[in-house]
């Protein structure tokens, strides 16, 4: 290979990793997945879970909190199965039935899923409005947005919510 080649080849191989930097850092502080919890409209860092999968259903578990819902097995591991909504306070603990999870990210150091009606996908936080936050809101939540449609989005922490005792504290 000529020195020239090499060169060109170098400059390529330097730009394309300069463009793929530039790709990750924006997705990472702008997109952010969008879900539906009792009803209002959710936020949360992608890299924060995993991933959102389909159960037939969640094995019940006795003297927990109404919004645990019980356990599931997804692709062999044990996941402790939380309603969202009705940890968050916003509606009651949705019917046993199909489950939709979305799986909190292991690195966490806790096998949990999150009980959703709806994943949205990716939202771009650059078409979103921040919104002040009230006083009076869960450590967990962590942000507030407004969407051009008039649409409010309230963003979760998966880390702050999984460190919570309350959200430990899952036994009556």
């Amino acid at each position: 290979m000529s020195t020239d080649a090499r060169e060109t080849l170098r400059e390529f191989q330097s730009r394309l990793a300069e463009k793929l930097k530039a790709v990750e850092t924006a997705s990472a502080t702008s997109s952010k997945l969008g879900i539906v919890a009792g009803g209002r409209r959710w936020l949360v860092e992608l890299s924060q879970v995993s991933e959102v999968v389909t159960v037939a259903e969640t094995t019940a578990i006795p003297w927990t909190q109404p919004w645990f819902i019980g356990v599931a097995s997804v692709r062999g591991a044990i996941y402790g199965c939380v309603d969202f909504a009705a940890f968050a306070g916003v509606a009651e603990a949705m019917p046993k039935g199909e489950t939709r999870l979305l799986l909190v990210h292991p690195r966490f150091g806790v096998n949990v899923a999150l009980r959703i009606e709806q994943a949205l996908g990716l939202r771009a936080t650059t078409e979103l409005t921040r919104e002040p936050l009230d006083s009076q809101i869960q450590a967990w939540h962590v942000g507030q947005w407004r969407a051009t449609n008039g649409d409010i989005w309230s963003e979760i922490s998966m880390e702050k919510l999984v460190t919570q005792p309350a959200f430990l504290e899952a036994g009556l």
